[in-house]
C-alpha cells in the first residue's frame, strides 16, 4: 500500500510540474528513496525543494533557499552534513515553518522541535507514536511530504 502511495505522488509531482529530464530524476529519486531504511537530512533537503517545485541544486544551496524561504531556522543545522541522520523532530520542524501550524503553544512560544513534533502529530502529518528522535525511513519522508503537499494545497 505504501508503495503505491509513493508511486501515485511520484506520478503527480510529475504531471504538475511537466514531464522532462530533471523530472525523470526526481521520480527516479523519490523511487530510490522509498527503498531506504533511512533517510537522510540531503534527502530531506532535496525532498522539500521537489515538493515546492523548485529546482534541487545541492545540499549547501538548497539549505540555504530553504533558510530564505522560512522553512529552517536560519541558525538551524550550522554543524549537520548531507549525509546525516533524519530525525523527526528536524523534518517536523520544517514542515511546521512551512505550513505555519499553530497546534502546539509550546511550539509558538518555544520554536523548538521537540514541539514542532508534537504540532505535527496533532495536525496529522506525523504519526502520533515515537519522539522528534526518531530516525525517518524514506517510505516516512514521502508519506510525511505526501501530506504536507496536501495541507499546502498540492505541490507548489
Amino acid at each position: 500500500m505504501i508503495q503505491k502511495s509513493i508511486t501515485a505522488f511520484a506520478l503527480v509531482l510529475l504531471i504538475i510540474s511537466g514531464a522532462g529530464a530533471q523530472n525523470m530524476g526526481s521520480l527516479t529519486f523519490i523511487e530510490n528513496l522509498g527503498n531506504r531504511e533511512q533517510a537522510t537530512l540531503g534527502d530531506a533537503v532535496t525532498f522539500y525543494m521537489l515538493t515546492l517545485n523548485k529546482p534541487a541544486r545541492g545540499f549547501k544551496a538548497d539549505l540555504s533557499a530553504l533558510k530564505r524561504l522560512g522553512i529552517l531556522d536560519a541558525g538551524a543545522l550550522l554543524d549537520s552534513g548531507k549525509k546525516d541522520v533524519l530525525r523527526k523532530g528536524v523534518i517536523a520542524g520544517m514542515i511546521a515553518r512551512h505550513l505555519k501550524l499553530r497546534d502546539s503553544i509550546w511550539y509558538l512560544v518555544t520554536g523548538f522541535d521537540r514541539y514542532a513534533y508534537r504540532a505535527c502529530v496533532a495536525a496529522k502529518i506525523l504519526p502520533p507514536k515515537g519522539s522528534e528522535w526518531d530516525k525517518v525511513s524514506g517510505e516516512e519522508l514521502i508519506e510525511m511530504m505526501r501530506r504536507v503537499g496536501e495541507r499546502s494545497g498540492g505541490v507548489q
